[in-house]
C-alpha cells in the first residue's frame, strides 16, 4: 500500500532589506548580502499539526512563483518587519507608516491570487492577515494610534508574544468558529496597523474590543479555505488550543486539497 503524502505547505519568508537594516553577526554588510528569514514557531506549528513546511524566498519571475505554487498544498503569508505599501489601496505613506518591502508584497498577492485560482487553502498571519485584505480591494490603517480614537495598544511590547494580550470576538458559524471551537480568544498583539476597509467578498470573523477587525474568511468559506489572522497564534502554539485549532484545520484542508 502506498503511504499518503504529508501535504507541503510554502511559508512566505521575510528580508533584511528594510528599515532593521543592521550588522549581520557574520560581519557581512546587509546593503551587500541581503538575508531571507522565519521564526521557527511557524515552521514547528505546521509539523506538530502535521505538515511539512517549505519556506519560500522572494522571487520575480512569475514562472518561479508557479513552479513554487505547483510543488505545495497549502499557502501560509506570514508576518514580518514591514508594512504595505499604502499604494497598493491608492493612499500615500504617513510619517508613522513603517519599511516598504513592496517586491515581497508584490510576490505574497501573486501568490495569493494564484492560490485562490487553484482552490488551494490559505492562511495569512499578522501582515499575511492584511495583505489578504489588502488583495481583495481592502485599505488599512497605516498605524492605528494615529488614525484611530479609544484604540486598544495593539504593540504589547514589552510583552513576549508567547502571551496574550486582549481577547477577541470570533462570530458563530464561521470558518474560524469551526477552527479555534470557541467564540472568544485571548491573543496577543504585535502589530501598529489594521484592516480600515474591509475588501469585497470578505468577512470579518473576529473583532478586537476597540473594534478592529482581527480577522477574516472569505464569504464562501465551505468551498474555499482562506482565513486571516491579525494576532500570531504560532507563537501561543503550544499553550492554547485554539491556536492548534487554527493549524490543525488549515493542514487538513491542505491534505485534501486537489487544484480545480
Amino acid at each position: 500500500m502506498t503511504k499518503r503524502r504529508l501535504p507541503v505547505i510554502g511559508i512566505t519568508v521575510d528580508t533584511n532589506y528594510g528599515a532593521e537594516n543592521r550588522p549581520l553577526d557574520n560581519g557581512l554588510d546587509p546593503k551587500e548580502q541581503s538575508v531571507f528569514w522565519l521564526k521557527k514557531s511557524y515552521t514547528d506549528a505546521v509539523e506538530k499539526s502535521g505538515g511539512v513546511p517549505l519556506l519560500i524566498p522572494v522571487v520575480a519571475a512569475p514562472k518561479h512563483m508557479d513552479m513554487y505554487i505547483s510543488m505545495i498544498d497549502g499557502l501560509l503569508i506570514s508576518g514580518g518587519e514591514f508594512d504595505i505599501d499604502p499604494s497598493l489601496y491608492g493612499e500615500k505613506p504617513i510619517p508613522q507608516c513603517g519599511a516598504l518591502k513592496p517586491d515581497r508584497t508584490v510576490m505574497e498577492m501573486k501568490l495569493l491570487k494564484k492560490a485562490l485560482k487553484l482552490g488551494m487553502p490559505v492562511l495569512g498571519i499578522c501582515g499575511g492577515h492584511q495583505a489578504i485584505n489588502v488583495a481583495f480591494g481592502g485599505t488599512l490603517y497605516q498605524d492605528i494610534p494615529t488614525q484611530t480614537q479609544k484604540s486598544l495598544k495593539h504593540e504589547q511590547k514589552p510583552i513576549p508574544s508567547t502571551q496574550p494580550s486582549h481577547k477577541v470576538d470570533v462570530m458563530k458559524g464561521t470558518l474560524l468558529d469551526a477552527a479555534a471551537k470557541s467564540h472568544s480568544m485571548q491573543v496577543n498583539s504585535t502589530h501598529h496597523q489594521g484592516i480600515k476597509k474591509m475588501g469585497r467578498g470578505l468577512l470579518a470573523c473576529a473583532t478586537a474590543p476597540d473594534g478592529l477587525v482581527e480577522g477574516v474568511e472569505i464569504k464562501s468559506a465551505r468551498k474555499q479555505f482562506l482565513l486571516g489572522v491579525q494576532w500570531h497564534p504560532e507563537q501561543l502554539y503550544d499553550a492554547d488550543e485554539a491556536s492548534r485549532g487554527i493549524f490543525k484545520s488549515f493542514i487538513t484542508a491542505c491534505k485534501k486539497f486537489k487544484p480545480h
